[in-house]
């Protein structure tokens, strides 16, 4: 199966420099950035966390079926999305992630 790393990365990109350009021009305040990104990470991970449980159950159990393929694809293209806006959340949180990491003390 082949995977697409641009076609998942490239609108978060886009979304992410836009709602933070936003935010430094005053348009948007930080707390709706901060919102969106968080609802965004919401949504990412619970199409990978719940799809990658779902493929675990099928396949722990020997079931397969049509949907495996379908769930393990989306299951990585939320994978690929949430990896860049884990990026994006380290650039907006660096102290926080430095001080988790121990860099901060």
């Amino acid at each position: 199966m082949v995977y697409d790393v641009l076609t998942p990365a490239v609108p978060v990109i886009a979304l992410y420099i836009l709602t933070y350009g936003l935010q430094k021009l005053k348009i948007v305040n930080r707390g709706f950035h901060v919102n969106l990104w968080n609802f965004i990470i919401l949504l990412a991970f619970t199409v990978s966390g719940i799809g990658g449980f779902v493929l675990l159950i099928l396949i722990d159990n020997g079931i397969r079926s049509y949907l495996n393929p379908q769930l393990l694809y989306w299951h990585v293209e939320a994978g690929i999305a949430l990896t860049v806006i884990t990026i994006f959340h380290f650039h907006y949180y660096p102290g926080s992630i430095s001080r988790i990491m121990g860099a901060g003390r």
